[in-house]
């Protein structure tokens, strides 16, 4: 995840940075998805991203990078 981080444009590698950190703090802070393809995952928005991740045994695994809209041609 870091290598995609690197790529994307300071304003938003600093927003995600700074989501990711809280998460640490508070891993259960976002409500758990009941339905779609990450049922069972929790999610949030970071500027143009939204992250699904999942808490196991006091440990956060980040499962999904999406851009909330996809880029026009």
């Amino acid at each position: 995840m870091r290598d995609v981080i690197v790529e994307l444009p300071e304003w938003q590698q600093s927003e995600l940075v700074q989501k990711l950190e809280l998460l640490e703090d508070f891993p259960y802070l976002y409500p758990v998805n009941q339905k779609g393809r990450f049922r069972r995952h929790r999610r949030f928005v970071a500027g143009e991203w939204v992250i699904y991740y999942r808490v196991v045994e006091n440990a956060i695994y980040i499962r999904g990078l999406w851009p909330v809209r996809m880029p026009q041609p």
